[in-house]
């Protein structure tokens, strides 16, 4: 056993659970449920004492029934003891039972259906009278099963199940299998085990069976009575990325029904139970004729990215949290493998390295980051590593290994891992030796860096002669790395793209594998780009020159779509840690004056927002001064587009159209400003419906806040927030709020916020238009300090006890509260405001902060003047 396996907190080897018969009655009118377990144990130690996870219920009594005995009278507990650090009871009985034996365990127990959306949990809604009803559901990753029965609640230790749920005759009731009375549960991560009763509707499809051994999967979609009829989207995508997966991978679908299920209130953005997947509603529901169009994409990747655990994560679960990417990280990359095959018109892989492949790299890139196989010693730390390492590094590395054995060869080793694991748990190592026998390579030796250290490489590219010098060393968004920091040596497939023949761009395949190397290019080049395609996880920094050229290559449409996108984001990284100039990546994206990419224009924004947020308190004419240069770029872009949505446009052109106002719009191009206006007025003073399309209306709230709107316009968007028929026109209305200007509009929009109005999940969109807006950032701050604790030392926490448990959402206030600062200010302030509280739970995500916010300071500091000068030479400011 490793030093790492030592430091864990498990549960006792003493006694094992096989199966599990539990009897929940749930009182939708009182918020509490009763529960009646019955345990199959093998007994592996002999023993009087069981020790099992339970948390906030109720044990009411415990008896253990030795099975040799072949009576039911048991012995009863003479002692329950909690424990709420560990999360556990400890059972003790009177009598031993023998090793090598069975027992069962009855235990009753009851529970309260709170609204924290963890546990077994009551979510609300309005139904078609506008009556508030109820109904429940679980949530039970990562560790909280335990919330809705005493159990056994790790990622190794299966069992199967009985489920009855007893609820009134007019409720649907929902598990992970078929209501059946003599079908059982088959063999399943625990934790994946869920339920739900409401009074529920459906609509339902049949997968064809074709690539599923022949049999058809029943896939319904629920969700409140009158809200069905908008899971038809979902439902189509489920139907057809089912099968896709059963030939992918070579194994059907194992369970007879795949049920998916809308819960109004609901933490995360859907949860992979097995045959019974639950989503916040704007996850899984779309209305063609009122939903924005940018929930379409985001519905198809979700339900794909679900299905994909039903096979990584729940056919072949994980032996530890250690290995969480291998559930999280393939799931990424199947995801946009499945929506690449339903969309190929969307460009999904373009759209990755402009989102996730980003994602990945920002958060490696600080030293408060961690491996993607990261030790994981007790609960408390598991749903910190849900982040963007698990999920898009995992994911990054992936792609990487995919690109560089094939992607044939790469799933004929998944094909292979998958049906080795089956039924089972695996970790890393189990991967990369079934990937190793399929490709012939020793995946292990190169890639076990990659998953095992934090970090990545960039490659500072020099250009003697006719050669190319690269070296590597670690990135850090906050400087160079010091020799201590930087004893990685990366396995780097390097993609050296020599530019284009008549018929395609000539790629070499080389591999760097010590810390610097040397390549010969052809005598007279005048291209080159490493990465091509940008699959590769490193960033590169050219010399200025080099960039320079490269800019000139996307005016000569040399550089493809991801090609492009890659080297502005790195421009645009190394700038902000000190590796380049920025004024080296605004020069960069001039060149993009005619481009019509709706992807290349998600990172021209991103790099642009990225820029202005950290400027925003720069003095103003230089802010001004940006967002003149972000006006004229993208003005001639506008003019073309308009603001008139057709059935006949693409949904790139669709995107782009909503993506190219608004940056004109933020930019305060007063032509954009004057028509969101207008139109906002016929939307929303003469009920004019047809004045405002879906895609735009996001858009059109923040412009219109941002530059003249006051009281009306605001009581105007909340109108149409309380009256919104969908949850997605819900979300975003309650971001548009976030953009007012003024003091008192700041304050409505943070007090409105955390209202009751504000399902619970919704703070983060709410705080999300706040943060974006440069006039309430610090109001937002400051309001998260002031309501973490009330007055009068009273130690009640509005923000920390409505999110206590909802912790992925409180690590979101925190960030959103603090992570735009630029000053060292801020950090003494952020650090003395914490000193003196508990962040265990929270403590990686409020390292993360501080380091962006030192990062963000260094950055002003080493390149304001760079900024201003190019402003000065380039004619926009004075």
């Amino acid at each position: 056993m490793s030093k790492e396996e030592d430091k864990r907190v498990l549960l006792p080897t003493n006694v094992r659970p096989t199966h599990y018969t539990l009897t929940i009655t749930p009182d939708l009118v009182n918020f509490t449920f009763k529960g009646s377990e019955v345990v199959n144990l093998n007994i592996n130690e002999n023993t009087n004492v069981i020790t099992l996870h339970a948390n906030d219920i109720e044990i009411k009594s415990a008896k253990l029934v030795n099975s040799a005995l072949k009576t039911n009278q048991g012995f009863r507990t003479v002692n329950i003891a909690k424990n709420a650090e560990t999360q556990t009871v400890t059972l003790t009985f009177p009598q031993e039972i023998s090793a090598k034996t069975t027992a069962t365990l009855h235990i009753e127990y009851t529970g309260i259906l709170d609204d924290k959306m963890l546990g077994f949990y009551r979510s609300s809604y309005k139904d078609q009278d506008g009556k508030t009803r109820y109904m429940a559901s679980t949530q039970f990753e990562a560790t909280e099963a335990r919330r809705a029965f005493p159990s056994w609640d790790e990622p190794a230790i299966k069992s199967t199940f009985d489920i009855t749920l007893i609820v009134p005759a007019e409720m649907t009731a929902l598990s992970n299998m078929n209501v059946v009375s003599e079908t059982r549960l088959g063999d399943g991560k625990k934790e994946l085990v869920a339920f739900v009763v409401g009074d529920l509707g459906y609509v339902e499809s049949f997968t064809t069976g074709k690539h599923n051994g022949g049999k058809s999967v029943t896939v319904r979609v629920y969700a409140p009575k009158g809200e069905e009829r908008h899971g038809d989207f979902a439902l189509k995508i489920a139907t057809d990325t089912l099968e896709y997966f059963a030939e992918v991978f070579g194994i059907p679908y194992p369970l007879p029904k795949c049920d998916m299920v809308a819960i109004p209130d609901f933490e995360a953005g859907a949860m992979e139970n097995w045959g019974l997947i639950t989503y916040r509603t704007t996850a899984v529901l779309y209305d063609p004729k009122a939903s924005d169009a940018k929930f379409k994409q985001r519905i198809a990747y979700t339900v794909s990215h679900e299905l994909a655990h039903q096979w990584f994560g729940n056919l072949v679960t994980m032996e530890w949290w250690t290995d969480l990417w291998l559930n999280e990280g393939f799931a990424t990359w199947v995801g946009y493998l499945a929506v690449d095959k339903l969309f190929p018109d969307w460009e999904i892989w373009n759209q990755y390295v402009t989102e996730g492949f980003q994602r990945g790299l920002q958060l490696d890139a600080l030293r408060s980051s961690h491996p993607i196989e990261v030790p994981v010693n007790d609960s408390s730390e598991i749903h910190q590593i849900f982040d963007a390492i698990s999920y898009y590094k995992g994911a990054n590395v992936i792609r990487m290994l995919s690109a560089f054995l094939g992607e044939k060869v790469f799933l004929s080793g998944v094909k292979r891992y998958l049906m080795r694991h089956k039924f089972s748990n695996a970790s890393t190592d189990d991967l990369w030796k079934a990937l190793t026998e399929e490709s012939g390579n020793d995946v292990s030796k190169f890639m076990t860096l990659w998953t095992k250290m934090a970090g990545h490489p960039v490659l500072t590219v020099e250009e003697p002669g006719n050669t190319l010098k690269i070296r590597q060393c670690r990135f850090l968004s906050s400087g160079v790395a010091s020799p201590e920091e930087d004893n990685t040596v990366w396995w780097v497939p390097l993609g050296v793209d020599l530019g284009p023949t008549e018929t395609h761009h000539e790629i070499r395949s080389v591999v760097l594998t010590q810390k610097e190397m040397t390549l010969v290019l052809p005598e007279k080049y005048d291209f080159y780009q490493l990465n091509a395609r940008k699959t590769g996880v490193f960033r590169v920094n050219y010399t200025p020159e080099r960039l320079s050229k490269l800019g000139q290559a996307v005016k000569k449409g040399l550089l493809g779509t991801s090609d492009r996108i890659g080297i502005m984001a790195d421009a645009g990284a190394l700038a902000a840690s000190g590796y380049g100039k920025t004024s080296g990546l605004l020069n960069f994206i001039k060149n993009f004056e005619d481009e019509e990419q709706y992807i290349v224009w998600i990172e021209i924004n991103s790099r642009l927002s990225n820029l202005l947020n950290v400027w925003f308190e720069q003095p103003d004419h230089i802010y001004q001064g940006l967002l003149k240069f972000q006006r004229q770029l993208v003005s001639k872009l506008v003019a073309k587009l308009g603001w008139e949505y057709s059935d006949n446009d693409d949904y790139l052109t669709t995107m782009l159209r909503s993506l190219v106002i608004k940056m004109a719009g933020r930019a305060n191009d007063p032509d954009t400003v004057k028509e969101a206006h207008r139109k906002f007025h016929s939307f929303t003073k003469r009920n004019e419906e047809s004045a405002l399309h879906p895609n735009i209306r996001g858009v059109v709230f923040e412009i219109v806040l941002s530059y003249g709107g006051g009281n009306e316009e605001f009581d105007s968007i909340l109108k149409y927030y309380s009256e919104a028929r969908t949850a997605d026109q819900k979300v975003v209305a309650l971001t548009g709020l976030g953009f007012a200007q003024s003091d008192e509009l700041i304050q409505r929009a943070l007090k409105f916020s955390t209202s009751e109005e504000v399902r619970n999940q919704d703070i983060i969109y709410a705080f999300n238009g706040l943060q974006s807006n440069r006039k309430s950032r610090r109001a937002l701050w400051n309001f998260v300090k002031e309501n973490f604790y009330m007055v009068r030392l009273i130690l009640f926490d509005l923000l920390h006890e409505r999110y206590a448990k909802s912790l992925a959402l409180f690590e979101h206030i925190i960030k959103f509260g603090t992570e735009l600062f630029a000053s060292e200010d801020d950090i003494k302030d952020v650090e003395k405001f914490f000193s003196n509280k508990n962040c265990k739970e929270f403590e990686r995500p409020l390292q993360q902060s501080i380091e962006n916010i030192r990062a963000n300071a260094a950055w002003v500091e080493r390149d304001a003047k760079d900024v201003e000068e190019w402003l000065k030479i380039n004619g926009y400011i004075q």
